[in-house]
């Protein structure tokens, strides 16, 4: 009889908990607090914490985002070097935002030293923290429940092509020629920000429906109710979209900069700004059945890489390897 494996005790810290994701959305929305589900962890805040709690769990987790920074090191002071306890730092922050986000960049140094094994979740960010840090980043993306997304039902599809809208670059005007006048279909745009829109009186006259952002659930919705997706997101993102998408067998058109959109839609994706090659795209999407079959098929198959399972795998296989020095 095999042995059973141990359940690894996980915890996600931060110092500011996103409510709506545990109460409302129930750990479902792709991105990082799927590592709860993942490992059927806790989530505390770290001001709720006590020293004598940290060594109760084997594995603790932190998302280096600005407000957080100082958790490693706090808690490597306590448990000191030799703890059975692993502290996993990662940085989800895609490099254009880092100015805007971080004091000066050496000085990250000291808080990543606290870890154990550090992870990025797309390639040109991983390349950055090791040369800055000078220790092995692994490439490992958050999860994204795909069991679940195959299995939901499909909401009737309608003529409508839709725009995603992201608040971290508003690349919403341009996409819009890319996807008008298209007979017989209209245009959404779908997770608009009105507050980080600066000119949304001319956002009004590109759509002809604007959808805020709302619940993962709705959100799904609008995804699978549309013909094509178009993601323009120009930042280089791992994009929680394209996994989504892919799981659902919905057919996008992506940002070639983004990692979900080349593993799973590289033969619809393009620059963000190549607005002839976008129209080109969503137009093969929109008239030809084999090569939307294709592409979908792809996708629901490339979209396994980041299940719950292959991520679990993903994330051991890097703890047990750790983040050693490079030189």
């Amino acid at each position: 009889m095999e042995k059973e494996e141990k359940k690894l005790k996980f915890l996600y810290t931060t110092n500011y908990v996103h409510k709506q994701l545990i109460e409302n959305e129930e750990l479902l929305r792709t991105g990082l607090y799927s590592w709860i589900s993942v490992f059927d962890g806790d989530v505390k805040r770290f001001q709720d914490l006590e020293p004598s709690d940290y060594e109760k769990y084997d594995v603790i987790h932190v998302n280096m985002s600005a407000q957080d920074l100082h958790i490693p090191q706090t808690i490597r002071d306590h448990i000191g070097p030799n703890s059975k306890t692993k502290i996993v730092c990662n940085n989800d922050y895609t490099c254009e935002l880092w100015g805007a986000s971080f004091d000066a960049p050496l000085a990250w140094k000291h808080y990543y030293d606290a870890a154990d094994m550090i992870f990025g979740t797309e390639p040109y960010q991983v390349g950055a923290l090791e040369i800055l840090l000078n220790r092995k980043v692994h490439l490992i993306t958050h999860p994204c429940f795909v069991k679940r997304l195959k299995t939901l039902s499909v909401p009737k599809v309608q003529n409508q092509i839709a725009v995603m809208a992201h608040r971290y670059d508003m690349n919403i005007v341009t996409p819009s020629i890319a996807v008008s006048n298209i007979p017989g279909y209209k245009t959404v745009l779908i997770g608009y920000e009105q507050g980080a829109d600066k000119r949304g009186y001319v956002t009004q006259c590109c759509y002809n429906t604007i959808l805020s952002g709302t619940n993962y659930m709705d959100f799904c919705n609008q995804l699978m109710e549309s013909k094509v997706v178009v993601d323009p997101f120009t930042l280089t993102s791992q994009s929680r979209t394209g996994w989504d998408c892919a799981a659902m067998g919905v057919p996008m058109v992506g940002s070639d900069r983004n990692h979900s959109a080349r593993i799973c839609f590289p033969k619809t994706s393009c620059d963000p700004f190549d607005i002839k090659k976008i129209r080109e795209l969503t137009l093969k999407l929109l008239n030809d059945e084999a090569f939307r079959k294709e592409v979908i098929d792809y996708a629901k198959n490339a979209v396994e890489i980041v299940n719950y399972e292959n991520s679990k795998a993903n994330y051991l296989k890097a703890l047990e390897e750790g983040s050693p020095k490079l030189t």
